[in-house]
């Protein structure tokens, strides 16, 4: 598979931008009105997103444009393959917050960088891990060949990964090492993990970022990337957030996803139809 996806990601560089974008805009038009499931989850949640009602054109609009931009996502991910770190470098036009990135990375206790279903989410770990390489916490495939994939892509851009089904004990090394663990946080849970409030609604979500940054004293980032139209990608990142560990461990581990979470609000609501969640985040929202 890896070789295919390699002749791909070459024959598709002589295809003309507008061709294979408008034909990923396309698709992803068909799979929004033709995938029930899709259409339903992702109106639900912008729904939240935007504040309004589901039935209203413009959420359905932005709907839309998740899904497409997710297939647009997709075709760019070829192009990422070909890149080398010092072509990322080149494609990054804007770096918002690189103060926060840098003042994370020196305190010196390794970290944990959290993003979300977003923007460019390869491209972000490949951007973080210029100087050293990042732990990417990644979901385990049944396929072999698609996991070797996307472990190469990720070993091209200094990325080292965890699975998922053993994660945490993964993440306990890497960050007692120094190093860094870059993740997924926008998972939701219902009735699991631990509940925060999310585009002023209450949502659960997993803990465990929270209390194995607050057991090893390393901090968490929230950061992204967003992918312009011309092939450019902007980085954008918070600032560190460090536990308090006198404080009671519940109460700790709720509060800094609380921050976790309206990191990755604030993220979003920079780009909305960027967000791609396709699973329902809020339940209730469904009904609405």
């Amino acid at each position: 598979m890896i070789t295919l996806v390699a002749i791909v990601a070459q024959a598709e560089r002589w295809v003309p931008r507008p061709v294979k974008f408008g034909l990923a805009r396309l698709f992803g038009m068909l799979v929004y009105w033709l995938v029930p499931r899709i259409r339903r989850n992702t109106t639900a949640n912008m729904s939240v997103v935007l504040n309004l009602p589901p039935t209203d054109p413009r959420v359905r609009a932005l709907a839309m444009r998740s899904v497409s931009n997710y297939v647009e996502y997709m075709v760019d991910f070829l192009r990422t393959y070909r890149m080398t770190q010092e072509d990322l470098l080149r494609h990054t036009v804007a770096i918002e917050g690189l103060h926060h990135l840098r003042a994370f990375k020196n305190m010196g206790r390794g970290g944990i960088m959290i993003t979300a279903h977003f923007g460019s989410w390869d491209c972000c770990g490949g951007l973080v891990s210029v100087d050293q390489p990042t732990h990417v916490v990644a979901e385990t495939f049944g396929s072999k060949a698609l996991t070797a994939l996307l472990d190469n892509v990720r070993a091209r851009k200094n990325l080292r990964t965890i699975q998922l089904g053993n994660a945490a004990r993964g993440i306990l090394r890497t960050l007692r090492r120094g190093e860094f663990v870059a993740l997924l946080a926008d998972r939701p849970t219902p009735g699991k993990g631990v509940q925060v409030l999310f585009f002023d609604r209450p949502v659960w979500v997993p803990e465990g970022a929270a209390v194995l940054a607050r057991h090893t004293g390393s901090p968490l980032l929230v950061g992204g990337m967003i992918r312009y139209p011309d092939g450019t990608y902007s980085a954008h990142g918070m600032p560190p957030i460090v536990i308090d560990k006198d404080r009671p461990a519940a109460e700790a581990v709720q509060e800094a996803m609380q921050q976790v979470m309206w990191g990755l609000e604030t993220l979003i609501r920079k780009a909305p139809a960027q967000w791609y969640m396709f699973r329902p985040m809020w339940p209730e929202a469904l009904d609405g």
